[in-house]
């Protein structure tokens, strides 16, 4: 008998301890995505032009897994996980694989506020600003990011967002170093307001970047960090310019992002930006401005349209800041599928992240279709500097500071490129997607201006087979 109480007693607390995760609904959805991609000439400005020295194809894979748990209507908890992205043959895509690509991208939970409107959405998420004309924002865009977001409903047509963001906090747990200026905090401020045909969005963002704040090193993501610190820092900065005492950087941008439907088939999109860093010593501010539009017209069987965008650029002094617009990470601003980050496998823009210091035209014609399940995008761009030739000329040094090897190319006014895209989807099942991308940049560089770095150019070209399960 006390054999059988025991049994029963455990068999009670085994019930008890699962009854509250039975209450909760756990549904999942993700894909797999896989590329095999050769490139071409990507090293504009190598010792050898993309030649020998330079990987024409690479295989990569990618398993992306959101779980959400669901408690109720009004509160859940996401995790989203993610292996990858894994290239063939390199590390944990070599022989003998471990898998320690796996790791954790999102990881939140969302509720609302009892008898309230109000949703809070708190942990590490993905976030966006607002970018109408190419799907995402200048500034930031798609990013992971531990963040607090506030959601309200006004009205039906109206609601308010407010968010608070860390991307990073160098001494976090560090008591020994730790100080008041090793942080970064991002605040935001959006109202979308929906009418009918008319979708508006304006927006306020302010940063505070300490003098400490340093998001290299293992505990921090440092193609991250390099893409913040090349967004925030004026020209000044970047070549060594000493003298600046500003203990913690103010950073702000207002912008609005705007969509009409009002003269279907046409639809129109556009976005205006203004972003500016302040610092105690001139040379280390930076401010400037952007703007694009789209305009497409909807056919039956294809959507051509006409985009251009203008971002201010850098004037011919070094010595009173930077007149680019600052950004924190926009990796989705993309006009193109080569240049930008437009990819469907998201690959890393060969051009640029965003139009600051570039203005551009581009016409395309989308959606074409005259297969069941097959469909092409026709693409072709052209771009040009904003920014005053003569600080590179006349500036000792910059000429060789501005030209990586690839993925953010320094153009003045004097300098152009073409890109030229034609992508294709074919839709083999209801979950599985095939891609074929290709891809044509010609760069000119005005050998004035960059001396022998502008010589025998080779173009960039890009061909990737990308297959995508959804589920």
């Amino acid at each position: 008998m006390k054999r059988l109480i025991t049994l029963l007693l455990g068999a009670a607390l085994l019930c008890g301890a699962v009854s509250p995760a039975s209450a909760a609904t756990i549904e999942a959805k993700g894909e797999w995505a896989f590329d095999f991609s050769w490139t071409d000439g990507m090293n504009y400005r190598s010792a050898d032009n993309g030649g020998d020295s330079e990987d024409d194809f690479a295989a990569h894979q990618r398993l992306r897994t959101q779980i959400d748990i669901i408690a109720s209507e009004s509160l859940r908890g996401v995790v989203f996980l993610e292996m990858g992205t894994t290239t063939w043959g390199q590390e944990d895509g070599a022989l003998g694989a471990d898998g320690k690509s796996v790791k954790v991208r999102r990881s939140y939970i969302d509720w609302t506020v009892p008898n309230t409107e109000l949703k809070v959405r708190m942990g590490l998420q993905g976030m966006d600003l607002p970018g109408a004309t190419f799907g995402a924002s200048p500034i930031l865009s798609d990013e992971d990011v531990a963040a607090l977001v506030l959601s309200y409903t006004v009205s039906e047509n109206v609601g308010l967002t407010a968010f608070w963001a860390r991307p990073y906090d160098t001494s976090a747990g560090e008591t020994a170093d730790s100080n008041s200026f090793d942080e970064v905090d991002v605040f935001g401020l959006t109202a979308p307001v929906t009418l009918d045909g008319v979708s508006v969005t304006p927006y306020l963002v302010y940063a505070s970047v300490g003098k400490d704040a340093d998001g290299s090193g293992d505990r921090y993501n440092t193609d991250s960090w390099d893409t913040f610190v090349d967004g925030m820092q004026s020209l000044g900065q970047r070549t060594g310019m000493t003298g600046d005492d500003t203990t913690a950087n103010h950073a702000w941008w207002g912008g609005v992002a705007l969509e009409l439907s009002l003269f279907d088939p046409f639809a129109v999109k556009m976005d205006a930006t203004y972003g500016r860093k302040d610092a105690d010593e001139d040379y280390a501010t930076r401010e400037g401005w952007l703007v694009s539009a789209m305009v497409e017209y909807k056919m039956e069987a294809a959507t051509p349209g006409v985009f251009a965008w203008y971002g201010s650029g850098e004037d011919d002094d070094i010595d009173n800041g930077s007149e680019r617009m600052p950004s924190i990470s926009p990796n989705a601003w993309a006009p193109t599928s080569f240049g930008f980050p437009g990819s469907s496998f998201n690959q890393d823009g060969q051009f640029a992240l965003n139009g600051a210091g570039l203005w551009g035209i581009g016409v395309q014609v989308a959606d074409i279709s005259f297969v069941e399940n097959l469909s092409h995008l026709v693409r072709v761009a052209y771009m040009r500097g904003t920014n005053d030739a003569d600080l590179v000329k006349h500036t000792s040094g910059l000429a060789d500071e501005l030209a990586p090897a690839s993925g953010a190319v320094f153009l003045t006014d004097k300098d152009s490129a073409w890109e030229v895209n034609f992508d294709h989807t074919y839709q083999i099942y209801e979950n599985l997607t095939f891609i074929l991308e290709m891809g044509y940049i010609r760069l000119d560089l005005d050998e004035d201006v960059w001396g022998a770095a502008g010589e025998d150019l080779s173009a960039a070209k890009k061909l990737t087979f990308n297959l995508v399960y959804e589920f």
